[in-house]
């Protein structure tokens, strides 16, 4: 698995899905992970754009593994969301 090293790229790879995924996997390396979590915000905010929320990553060796799955749906005060 080759990680994600530039924003760009992360963010062209979520573009590039199916719309139709229910779920999908991200590698992006360690080198993006800056302290306030802005890289992160900017390639996570392209997949919820497109109803994707992230559920959860795994650190491996120089990289994190996260996880995307379609937004869940759910009904409060008779509306849906």
């Amino acid at each position: 698995m080759h990680p994600f090293t530039s924003v760009e790229a992360a963010i062209a790879a979520v573009d590039a899905l199916d719309g139709e995924l229910e779920k999908f996997e991200l590698a992006v390396a360690d080198s993006l992970q800056d302290y306030l979590g802005v890289q992160m915000a900017q390639i996570t905010d392209s997949a919820l754009a497109r109803g994707w929320e992230p559920v959860s990553f795994t650190q491996k060796d120089g990289f994190r593994l996260y996880r995307y799955e379609a937004m869940r749906t759910y009904t409060r005060r008779g509306k849906r969301r």
